[in-house]
């Protein structure tokens, strides 16, 4: 197998595969392509060789075409794609060529990245085979796309990466975990969360005691005070290196303990607290999220180590259809000091459904947020008493999340468990 060169001679090829819907459905907007797109396509295609000395190639077996290549320049990094014809599906065409892609991309920069459809899981399993780590989702042309990530001597910053709220690698929210950051200043540690990507990466500075810890988190864009799931991963790497037992990690809320046991951990947040939101955020937040109207219940602003604003929605079948202003509701955001946007919908006392957009963190959604988790454990509280429930989170996103809260100490603090696991050594 070869990947040519893109030249004229291949046109026809891109013709006929344009109006394949199978093509279609998981590349570009999901739309047909009409025979002037593929020609504009084409005409690109040349000129990004000429600029850049690599673009969209030809995949050439035994002498005949039967897929498409593609390598984009961006700044610091390579994205690739790739679309095989459905009569060479299921005997690994599309990893050797996904392979190769990311092998060419890493000869001219130090990261490469790739996404699909969530729809598409069979892509994803590919990214996987090749290396390549989910970091992020986002909306395209109003699907959601997972992104998955490579970069050439990530170890050698000392990352850890883990999965939290899963047992699954391809569930759960990722977090990157360094377990000593003592030489790292401000601007590195943000550099090496922005470089990971995930939505936030956990930064350990010992204590002067044992299993005692500083912690500082990072997304890719800001340090944040406390993130429940980076804790939960952080706690598991922890503990697959000391044993299990307590930790006690002092980060920007406050002091979080933490025990663990068996490849999970249990977080218990600082004292939690929520207020009823202002109606103008409330009305700001229903417009940004595009909201017309929302479940029964007050909307608050929770607290359980950072602010979180707590909307009830009123069907399960409207949490699926997430689809917001990404940059109206950032600035909103920021503006009030929130975190996340928690929504939620109650399938029963014991069960909640959960999604938490996360844009001023520079990602589109959480697959599942610790301290977000606290927050509404103490916001159910106080409307309804002590109680123990379950967050299913991620689900949406293909990455499910189970988040256990209780909601029952005195002390108006919160604990919430899950597991971790590891998704890629350092």
């Amino acid at each position: 197998m070869e990947l040519v060169r893109w030249r004229d001679e291949h046109f026809e090829h891109m013709l006929r595969w344009g109006a394949d819907p199978r093509m279609t459905e998981y590349v570009g907007n999901g739309k047909p392509w009409s025979p002037e797109y593929v020609a504009q396509r084409h005409e690109q295609a040349l000129r990004h060789w000429e600029e850049h000395g690599f673009g969209l190639h030809a995949v050439v077996e035994d002498g005949e075409v039967i897929g498409l290549a593609q390598m984009l320049d961006a700044p610091g990094e390579i994205e690739i794609g790739y679309w095989v014809a459905p009569e060479h599906w299921g005997r690994g065409v599309a990893t050797e060529v996904a392979a190769r892609l990311r092998d060419k991309a890493l000869a001219f920069k130090d990261r490469v990245i790739a996404g699909h459809q969530a729809e598409n899981a069979a892509s994803g399993r590919v990214l996987e085979k090749i290396g390549l780590t989910y970091f992020t989702s986002r909306y395209l042309f109003g699907r959601l796309q997972h992104g998955y990530a490579l970069d050439r001597g990530m170890s050698d910053t000392g990352v850890l990466r883990y999965s939290a709220f899963t047992t699954d690698p391809a569930g759960g929210n990722p977090a990157g975990v360094v377990l000593d950051a003592t030489e790292l200043t401000d601007d590195e540690m943000l550099a090496v969360a922005a470089k990971v990507g995930y939505s936030e990466t956990a930064f350990l500075f010992p204590g002067k005691e044992d299993r005692e810890f500083h912690v500082r988190y990072f997304s890719p864009e800001a340090e944040v005070p406390f993130c429940g799931h980076a804790t939960i991963a952080t706690s598991v790497a922890l503990a697959e290196r000391l044993g299990d037992g307590p930790l006690t990690f002092h980060t920007l809320a406050g002091e979080i303990t933490v025990e663990t046991s068996g490849g999970t951990a249990t977080l218990t947040s600082v004292p939690t607290s929520t207020e009823e939101a202002d109606p103008e955020l409330v009305a700001r937040a229903l417009a940004a999220l595009r909201y017309r109207e929302i479940g029964d219940g007050p909307v608050h602003v929770g607290f359980g180590g950072a602010r979180h604003l707590l909307i009830p929605v009123r069907s399960r079948e409207q949490l699926a259809r997430l689809d917001y202003d990404f940059d109206a509701l950032r600035d909103l955001m920021l503006e009030h000091d929130l975190t996340t946007v928690h929504l939620f919908w109650r399938e029963s006392p014991e069960l909640v459904h959960a999604r938490d957009p996360f844009p001023v963190g520079g990602v589109v959604e959480d697959a599942a947020t610790g301290a977000a988790a606290a927050a509404f454990g103490g916001y159910l509280r106080d409307l309804e008493g002590p109680q123990r429930f379950v967050i299913s989170q991620g689900e949406d996103m293909g990455r499910p999340s189970r988040l256990e809260v209780d909601a029952t100490r005195a002390d108006r603090r919160v604990t919430v468990t899950g597991a971790a696991v590891v998704i890629q050594p350092s």
